[in-house]
């Protein structure tokens, strides 16, 4: 279980940031791996979804997500065995945009981002 927040270092929760992109990164790489043996590992990277650790939050959590439909999201991307599966899609494609900027552009428009305190 990877995270939106693993494609680009946020300022608000860099170590958390860092662990996804871990995690992203060595499940792809198992995927590949395991592939010929039959092994299938996809990725999931959510953005928000409402649940007990969000409701603690106390800033903005764009496209918050209701936990069944998230979990309904997850479960076709298995079925369709993807690699990746990221969601919502909205989300998933700034963040991927952002990945493709100038990292100095990228940090400061990061820098903008609400901070989780």
């Amino acid at each position: 279980m990877s995270s939106l927040a693993g494609f680009n270092g946020m300022p608000s929760a860099p170590g958390y940031s860092a662990s996804k992109a871990w995690v992203r990164s060595y499940g792809e790489g198992l995927r590949g791996k395991f592939l010929s043996e039959g092994i299938r590992i996809s990725v999931v990277c959510p953005g928000f979804v409402k649940s007990r650790i969000t409701q603690q939050n106390t800033f903005a959590m764009p496209f918050l997500m209701d936990a069944q439909l998230a979990a309904n999201i997850i479960l076709k991307g298995l079925e369709k065995d993807k690699v990746r599966i990221a969601f919502p899609l909205s989300l998933y494609a700034a963040i991927l945009f952002l990945s493709v900027l100038p990292s100095r552009l990228t940090s400061r428009l990061v820098s903008y981002f609400p901070r989780k305190e």
